[in-house]
């Protein structure tokens, strides 16, 4: 009582509530399920397992470990003819660039024997050997070295490919590359158009049969693999070659690009430029076809 009033009775919990309250004291207090004790009290401690049980456990542990060891005798026995495949084509290929290597000194010695024989036959002041010495220039078959200009060609920094040991470039061939055989080649036709009197593209030395062609991702020039960046240096008057090449389509084009795609492009004049020869080219004649017989008349 309080103040004088009583107090309000207490409530009582309805059935409802009293159930729930139950089942969470059960879910607490029990936590395995009924059916489980049910299940066990049935069958019993001694209960023996069925018959079959055993024996299709025995066959699934032979069967999973007899797979297991037939993937181990495949893999163990293939392994061994893979690397022998591997080690006749490593060898093939040594083999292959050992004899290339000797018979690249062969001829070294032999161009060097025809160069002593022709400058002890024709003196040099003569016109008929002036004439050969440029005509083998032209040909370029002797080394030059003179001024020039050089044009370099640059993919993006972002451009990524996996390696593929391409000559002379930094960066291998990709399928995300953006330069091809196209501008390659079109900056050499260029420099010829502008007066260069000999030129190489990485090293390898252009001749008058030199072909630059596209082949899968890769740049070839003469049957050989380029990679960017892209060196063409050219022999000539370098303020010529500059000047007109300068201002021309090609180079406007590849600073455009050079703007919108990033590339690199820069071309530059040298007092200095040493283009070694290129490897003998073999002549080759067209003969007339026979004639078509005429035993039928």
């Amino acid at each position: 009582m309080k103040d004088g009033k009583p107090a309000p009775p207490l409530a009582l919990p309805d059935e409802r509530s009293l159930a729930s309250a139950r089942l969470l004291i059960d879910l607490f207090t029990n936590t395995l399920d009924p059916g489980y004790a049910a299940a066990a009290k049935r069958r019993g401690p001694d209960t023996p397992r069925r018959v079959w049980e055993q024996p299709a456990v025995a066959v699934g542990c032979l069967l999973i470990g007899f797979l297991l060891v037939v993937a181990y005798v495949h893999t163990n026995r293939g392994a061994p003819e893979a690397q022998q495949v591997h080690d006749r084509l490593v060898n093939r290929v040594r083999t292959a660039e050992r004899d290339a290597n000797g018979l690249s000194a062969q001829l070294s010695r032999a161009e060097s024997s025809l160069a002593a024989e022709q400058a002890k036959e024709l003196p040099a002041s003569g016109a008929i050997a002036q004439n050969l010495q440029r005509v083998r220039q032209a040909a370029g078959q002797v080394a030059v070295h003179g001024p020039g200009l050089v044009v370099t060609l640059r993919e993006p920094p972002t451009s990524t490919a996996s390696p593929n040991g391409g000559r002379v470039g930094a960066i291998p061939i990709g399928s995300s590359f953006i330069l091809t055989d196209r501008d390659v080649r079109a900056v050499v036709n260029e420099l010829w158009n502008d007066g260069a009197e000999a030129i190489a593209v990485n090293d390898i030395r252009l001749t008058p049969t030199s072909a630059i062609r596209f082949a899968g991702q890769a740049v070839l020039v003469d049957f050989q693999q380029v990679t960017p960046p892209y060196r063409i240096a050219a022999i000539g008057a370098p303020d010529d070659l500059s000047v007109q090449f300068a201002e021309s389509g090609v180079a406007s084009r590849y600073q455009t690009l050079a703007g919108a795609d990033n590339i690199g492009f820069t071309f530059t004049e040298s007092t200095s430029l040493s283009l070694k020869a290129s490897a003998p080219v073999i002549p080759r004649y067209a003969s007339p076809a026979p004639s078509p017989s005429r035993s039928g008349r």
